[in-house]
């Protein structure tokens, strides 16, 4: 009977919601117009436990202030240590903004003091730093550095993987927005027309997006209309190759 009426209670609260739930906003708005409000409360997994955070809708040009990074996936190689440094940075920086309740700084402290993990991660460090690394073959010089580079990568980031990877998507507003949902052909299709109508792409694009949306759609898809016209170019070459071999009829040796 307790689990008829929970079923028949959840029931009527979705229904409610859907039904009271306003649309949201077409165009390229500000996160927290699209939001409704500067600052929200949310579950955020923190190692698959989610806790209840209040974060803050960042505006484009605090997140333009992190980073240049693009929002739209695009197909490339696989990242460097380096350039995972420096992702992870943009990233840190977005979320030091957007926590509110707690602060970074307060899960910071609370990580430092209270996680095991961590503690023990700082002596291995401590241990690997004080090896003799010239005295080691070559290959096990490297393998001792790249211990210390990721134990190092460890620390320098405290927040877990799905903390990082949550928080990132809700700041740039990926559960919201229709910018995941737009294709490679309608930004080609907005970026001709952009073309002949002497705009921009995202006067052709329409749906829910933020307004830090607008300048990243609008880079791509002249991207995605260079690389059409550049295989384009490599297909119609390709084409006309052995035309041009006849031309001037069958040579005889």
């Amino acid at each position: 009977m307790c689990k008829l009426i929970r079923r028949i209670v959840r029931e009527e609260l979705n229904a409610r919601t859907i039904k009271d739930s306003p649309a949201l906003p077409i165009g390229y708005n500000p996160l927290e117009v699209i939001r409704r409000g500067l600052f929200t409360w949310v579950q955020v997994p923190f190692n698959g436990v989610s806790v209840w955070c209040e974060l803050r809708a960042l505006n484009s040009t605090q997140i333009r202030s992190c980073g240049d990074y693009s929002n739209i996936n695009t197909k490339g190689t696989e990242l460097t240590k380096q350039q995972l440094i420096d992702l992870r940075n943009y990233q840190e920086k977005l979320i030091v903004l957007c926590l509110n309740r707690p602060t970074y700084d307060e899960i910071f402290k609370l990580v430092l003091h209270e996680d095991f993990v961590v503690r023990d991660k700082r002596k291995e460090l401590e241990e690997l730093k004080k090896k003799d690394v010239s005295a080691l073959p070559a290959k096990q010089r490297i393998e001792l550095e790249n211990r210390i580079a990721d134990t190092e990568l460890f620390l320098g980031f405290i927040l877990p993987e799905d903390t990082f990877g949550f928080l990132t998507s809700w700041i740039n507003g990926n559960d919201i927005s229709d910018i995941k949902k737009t294709t490679d052909e309608q930004f080609l299709e907005a970026a001709i027309l952009a073309e002949n109508g002497h705009d921009n792409p995202t006067d052709h694009l329409l749906g829910v997006f933020t307004d830090h949306n607008r300048g990243d759609m609008d880079r791509y898809a002249w991207y995605v209309l260079s690389e059409y016209r550049k295989d384009k170019g490599i297909e119609i070459h390709a084409k006309a190759a052995p035309k041009n071999k006849m031309v001037g009829g069958p040579r005889h040796v």
